[in-house]
């Protein structure tokens, strides 16, 4: 097995023809996607933990994409020896982005596609159900409100504190992000919008074209947390995607 260190939920398996790095939405961790399959179509399913949640619970949480993205790219290369996407909801899709940026900076190998979900273009600002003015009741309460609408269990009460200051940093540093742009990319980008979406409308979803020629659009039924219970018509539009028009280092097409 490929040794990520503590980057990755899971080893991944040396037999997995792709892999599908997935990043978290703000205040969760790695195990959100949990009802994901192992597998969508080729891609091996790759949960990306990061620092501060879960079992990395004892590290300082990021406070900064650009520092997250020159870390990830370090880590996550091992992993990143085949065919491979990148796949982020919300805060994901901004440290999805931030990471295809540095990977291309250094000469690494890029990713056949990024997925972006639910997300507004980088240098537009955040914008989501979180503010940082927020207090902690009000964060509490949506903690809760989340979990129960997602049929996740609600944070202990004596972690609830916790949970509170990893969803309050990760906020801080959405709304502290907002780099030029738009900036083209070398990789051919997917967005799906959610037709019930209250943050991020699908219409908006279509600035991505100015971030790279080659963009799909996908609007799919549901609201901003649909993902989450692993509907069968987001990874058959991942694995069509991926599939089609994929191309390797050595400009190789894939039908």
């Amino acid at each position: 097995m490929t040794s990520t260190g503590k980057w990755l939920l899971r080893p991944p398996s040396d037999d997995a023809p792709a892999r599908l790095f997935c990043f978290p939405f703000a205040g969760v961790g790695a195990s959100a996607i949990r009802h994901w399959p192992g597998r969508v179509g080729d891609l091996e399913l790759c949960s990306v933990q990061l620092p501060g949640r879960e079992n990395r619970l004892r590290e300082e949480p990021y406070h900064d994409f650009e520092v997250f993205a020159a870390d990830a790219a370090e880590a996550l290369q091992p992993a990143m020896d085949r065919p491979y996407a990148l796949f982020g909801h919300c805060m994901g899709a901004l440290l999805a982005y931030a990471l295809t940026v540095r990977l291309a900076e250094i000469g690494a190998r890029l990713p056949s596609r990024l997925f972006v979900s639910s997300s507004l273009v980088p240098h537009r600002g955040f914008f989501g159900p979180f503010h940082p003015t927020m207090t902690d009741d009000r964060l509490a309460a949506d903690l809760r409100a989340i979990a129960r609408s997602t049929g996740a269990e609600e944070p202990l009460p004596e972690l609830l504190p916790l949970a509170i200051r990893v969803l309050r940093n990760d906020v801080e540093m959405c709304f502290g992000y907002r780099p030029a742009g738009p900036h083209k990319l070398p990789v051919p980008i997917s967005t799906i919008g959610w037709s019930s979406d209250n943050d991020v409308a699908p219409d908006e979803m279509h600035e991505w074209q100015d971030y790279d020629a080659d963009v799909r659009h996908h609007v799919l039924p549901g609201d901003s947390f649909t993902f989450l219970t692993a509907p069968p018509a987001l990874f058959h539009a991942i694995a069509r995607d991926f599939t089609d028009g994929r191309t390797d280092p050595d400009g190789a097409e894939h039908a």
